[in-house]
């Protein structure tokens, strides 16, 4: 059985399922590594010690061995892991994020609606700190880096796919449908449902896909992208209503919330800073190419940076920079109502620069200046012509 996408090109890398959970890829050259000799040596020697049966040696010992586990792409430095919960990749043996296939466990106090899949938590800097936050107790409904639509109208009824207390509308993992790698860059491609209704009257009313894409980059920061493309489940169309918050959005560490009002700023403190050179206070609803928040975790200091891209509706967007809250989104909404149509395509594309120092301008200029440059094939870091 085929998987397919419609923004990945390359039918010969989209594996089986049963292809993609063991590990072997009918196009790329298999090659026993050292450290798989060596967990063979290690897996037999723990059986033959253990059982009386006559121990398999030699490529069905191996193949049997990688079988059960978990997958493992790897890209040289790049490794991708996929488990039946998560989607994890890796740089140079550093986690870089974690995709949520499956919901986490609703923390103690906080009501079950909150459970939601199809996102990504956390986002590692490449000391190793966790820079989003997930189920946060004064907003339980923001995870990590997640898209959602506030105030919208699907069939005539009022929906609201961001703040899940409503009990009006859903977002769930759908299905995994390609795996691509290569020397410089690992991806995945990802399926979502924008549902509506409760109980037997569920029905969806967007489907999404996003792809993520992870970056080989030097050892100071690490770069991804995520691509969704969201189109009609139905013949319905979905209305997105005038409002100041909604679209692709930003929790961070728990460290950094604030008590209301509280516009002083302590050593340690979360900021945020604009392409436009503005703070969290003046440039809520403007319309910059970036965003980056900063601060410290553990008293390291810590910088994630989403990048819009000037292809995407109304680029640049307004974004919602909260106040006190460690979290904002870009949010084309602010500047009007329009349509997801059925027969045509959404489609929003962000970069996220993660470092573990305070955001470097030039740095994040650099990217900019790349990323939204014409070459779509150019690798980030590598020089156009």
């Amino acid at each position: 059985m085929l998987f397919s996408c419609p923004e990945c090109s390359d039918p010969t890398s989209i594996q089986n399922d049963g292809q993609r959970r063991s590990g072997i890829y009918a196009d790329q050259p298999f090659a026993v590594t050292s450290k798989m000799r060596a967990a063979l040596k290690s897996t037999t020697s723990t059986l033959a010690r253990t059982r009386r049966e006559p121990i398999l040696s030699g490529p069905l010992t191996l193949m049997l061995c990688i079988a059960s586990v978990p997958l493992a792409v790897q890209g040289e430095d790049l490794v991708l892991t996929e488990t039946e919960d998560t989607i994890r990749i890796t740089l140079r043996e550093k986690p870089v994020l974690e995709y949520v296939k499956t919901a986490r466990p609703v923390p103690s106090g906080l009501d079950q609606y909150y459970q939601r899949s199809g996102y990504i938590h956390p986002v590692f800097t490449p000391t190793g700190e966790q820079v989003t936050g997930d189920y946060p107790l004064d907003h339980a409904h923001q995870h990590a880096l997640f898209f959602a639509w506030t105030k919208a109208t699907f069939d005539g009824t009022n929906v609201d796919f961001w703040n899940q207390a409503k009990q009006q509308a859903g977002i769930d993992f759908r299905g995994l449908s390609q795996i691509k790698r290569s020397r410089k860059r690992v991806s995945f491609c990802v399926s979502h449902a924008f549902t509506v209704g409760q109980g037997n009257e569920r029905m969806d009313a967007i489907h999404e896909t996003w792809t993520v894409s992870v970056y080989l980059t030097p050892s100071d920061h690490f770069l991804f992208d995520v691509e969704s493309r969201q189109r009609c489940a139905s013949d319905k169309p979905l209305r997105i209503e005038e409002y100041h918050y909604g679209g692709m959005a930003v929790r961070g560490n728990a460290t950094w919330l604030k008590v209301n009002a509280d516009r002083t700023i302590q050593p340690g403190d979360l900021q945020f800073l604009t392409s436009e050179g503005k703070d969290r206070w003046d440039g809520n609803h403007t319309r910059p190419h970036w965003v980056a928040m900063s601060g410290q975790i553990a008293g390291q200091d810590v910088s994630l940076t989403v990048l819009c891209h000037p292809d995407n509706f109304r680029a640049p967007q307004p974004v919602r920079l909260h106040p006190n809250k460690p979290y904002f989104c870009f949010a084309p909404s602010v500047v009007g109502e329009f349509k997801i149509k059925p027969g045509e395509e959404y489609v929003s594309r962000y970069r996220y620069l993660v470092t573990s120092k305070p955001v470097d301008v030039d740095l994040v200029e650099k990217h900019w200046k790349q990323y939204s440059s014409s070459n779509e094939d150019l690798v980030p870091g590598e020089e156009s012509e």
